[in-house]
Order: C-alpha cells, then structure tokens, then sequence
C-alpha cells in the first residue's frame, strides 16, 4: 500500500513540476526583451528589469535563480546552450554577459558593483563578462573588482574569485588563484 502512495505521489509531483515550468516559460517569453527557441524556466526563477534581459537558444535556468539590477545600465545578455543552477543570484547592476556554453552551478553568487567600505554610499556598477564555456563552480563568489572570465575557465567550488580570469584557467581558494590549466576544447594540443 505504501509503494502506492508513493509512486502516486512521485508521478503527482513530477506532473505539477512539468506544468508549472510550462507556465514560467511563456510568461518569462511574454516578459522579457528576448527569449531564443528551447529556452525553458522552471518556476521561481525572477528577472527584476525584465525589459533589459536577452536569453539565447537552449538555456535552462533552475528554480531560485534570481537577476537583481536597480539602476539603468542593469542589463543581462545571455548566449546559448547557458545552464544556471538552483538559487543563484545574479546581480546586474553593471552588466552582465554570459557566453555561449557558460555552466553556473547552486547557490552561485556574481556581484557586477560594489559599495566600497560604506554600505549606505551609492552603487558603484562594474560591466562583467563571462565567457564562451567557462564553468562556475557550486557556491563560488564572483565579486565587482572580477570584471572578466575567460573562454573556457573553470571556477572551483566555494572558490572566491577577486581578479580577472584567463581563458583556460582554473582557479580555486579564498582568494581565488590559478591552480592549473584546462585544455582548450578541440583544440590539438
């Protein structure tokens, strides 16, 4: 009896999740500047200046992502194939890029302006690039004073990453430091 219910209960949930991602795809199609083909949202993903975000083709983006930006250069481009994991925060306050192939793993955080040393002080937006198939690694800290990743990079978990990135990088620590090299993706070595 209890396999029942709890297969019963896996198939109930699995078809309310199916549901509710079609709900928060059209509406995120409906709201935001551009959406590409196969782009899907599960439901809770939030977009503050939803006129000022371009996703591209075949991105997915999780529950509890969330794109925060007040002021007027707040913007999000997105690429293609771009995958973003549960309950990252992504603040666009000085614009945001995200390359082709970029992987952002959970709890992920990329800041694009700071306060300096006085939380009252106004916003300082900082522009910000991720590029083409760099990774992000779960629960990693991009901070304003990072105001690029390279092609290819990978960011290891937890790490905290306060300066540019190469292309082909991986960096891991508090603060984040280069700690090797990945190999370029068909490219002969």
């Amino acid at each position: 009896m209890f396999k029942v219910w709890f297969w019963s209960q896996r198939v109930l949930g699995a078809v309310y999740r199916r549901g509710a991602m079609r709900v928060a795809t059209r509406l995120h199609r409906a709201s935001l500047a551009k959406v590409g083909p196969g782009t899907r949202f599960q439901a809770g993903v939030r977009f503050d200046r939803p006129h000022r975000v371009e996703i591209g083709a075949d991105c997915y983006f999780w529950s509890g992502v969330g794109a925060a930006g007040g002021c007027e250069s707040a913007r999000l481009r997105v690429g293609d194939r771009v995958h973003v994991n549960l309950h990252v925060l992504l603040d666009t306050e000085g614009g945001l890029t995200l390359g082709d192939d970029v992987v952002i793993s959970e709890h992920a955080v990329i800041s694009t302006h700071d306060h300096g040393h006085d939380p009252h002080s106004p916003p300082v937006p900082v522009s910000k690039e991720i590029g083409p198939d760099a990774w992000i690694g779960m629960r990693a800290i991009i901070l304003s004073s990072c105001r690029s990743i390279g092609a290819g990079a990978i960011i290891g978990a937890g790490a905290v990453v306060t300066r540019d990135v190469p292309a082909w990088a991986i960096v891991a620590g508090n603060p984040a430091r280069v700690v090797g090299h990945r190999a370029k993706v068909g490219v002969a070595a």
